[in-house]
């Protein structure tokens, strides 16, 4: 599917303002920038050395994603390791490193968000980390030639182009009760988003019963896509214009989802 120039040159300015925002929020932090491309097995070993813990693995067909957490700093960094070299080093957020405070003995379980409450009436939490990877619309500018049937000749083109864009990345969703919410990793993000509250979106017409969790969340007024998480098998899959498959782990410290 293809914009004409036309169409998007009102939006350009505005559009590359928020894909630059999104392009700085993963960023290499200058301590291990210079062990992208790396050997995985050394790299391992200089991060340890630089004060860095590995809290977790995760692996696709050609990839592995390592999660590594430097206390003394605040830092979660997300790995990608392809071909047994460090193909990408960013930081991430402290959940995906299995930080972020909440109930004693290690679970993730944010105040804010009705953990701890009292009454004693059981309610469904859950909070998980689920990484995978998915495609999203994109403006990509583009420049060259195309046949012009009137002039009878190649003319230049150039303009902005709406695309498919493939990630590697992390989603976060927490559930309350009857609430959830979700978290894309600014990667998954499309040029024009709805506003969120500190980067999560509220999942509507949440259905959760013992097997699946199912809703809707809004990215933007065209892009409103499905949640599916099968709880039996671990796997996520968001379907609409931003699309994700992935694998959820639990950040409770004490109990699987």
């Amino acid at each position: 599917m293809k914009l004409s120039y036309s169409m998007i040159a009102a939006a350009t300015f505005g559009v590359a303002v928020l894909w630059a925002h999104s392009a700085a929020a993963q960023v290499t932090p200058s301590d291990v920038r210079d062990l992208v491309g790396a050997r995985a097995a050394g790299g391992e070993a200089e991060l340890a050395a630089r004060g860095y813990v590995n809290t977790g693995v995760q692996s696709s067909d050609d990839r592995k994603w390592t999660y590594w957490w430097n206390d003394r700093r605040g830092v979660c960094l997300s790995v990608s390791t392809v071909g047994g070299r460090y193909d990408s080093i960013v930081s991430t957020p402290a959940p995906d490193c299995r930080r972020g405070g909440g109930a004693s003995g290690g679970g993730y379980r944010p105040p804010e968000f009705g953990y701890g409450g009292a009454g004693g009436d059981y309610r469904e939490h859950i909070a998980l980390v689920c990484y995978g990877e998915g495609q999203k619309l994109t403006n990509q500018y583009r420049s060259g030639y195309e046949w012009d049937s009137d002039k009878r000749r190649y003319v230049p083109k150039s303009g902005y182009e709406l695309t498919r864009q493939d990630y590697d990345t992390s989603v976060t969703v927490e559930i309350d009760g009857g609430r959830g919410r979700i978290r894309p990793a600014k990667s998954m993000l499309p040029p024009i988003h709805s506003n969120s509250d500190g980067g999560w979106y509220e999942i509507s017409n949440l259905s959760i019963d013992r097997d699946m969790i199912r809703g809707q969340f809004k990215l933007n007024g065209a892009n409103r896509p499905k949640l599916t998480i099968d709880r039996r098998a671990g796997r996520i899959v968001l379907d609409g214009l931003t699309k994700f498959n992935g694998t959820c782990d639990p950040l409770d410290g004490d109990r699987k989802f």
